[in-house]
């Protein structure tokens, strides 16, 4: 059972770069079996690429100087 926190952003919320967010409600959808598996592995792969683009741009874990 997954729980999301809603919340309710202002009608005049708009994004540093100009971006207004104009979210769907999403809340009665199912989606099947195959459907959950395939978001998670573009979840896992959109993180694997995040990941590898931070360690080309010489991240590092632990404390920074």
């Amino acid at each position: 059972d997954r729980r999301l926190k809603y919340i309710k952003l202002p009608n005049t919320y708009v994004q540093s770069n100009g971006y207004k967010p104009q979210p769907l409600d999403l809340s009665n959808i199912i989606l099947s079996t195959k459907m959950d598996e395939l978001i998670e592995l573009l979840a896992e792969n959109t993180h694997n690429v995040w990941a590898a683009a931070r360690i080309k741009d010489g991240f590092t874990y632990g404390v920074s100087d």
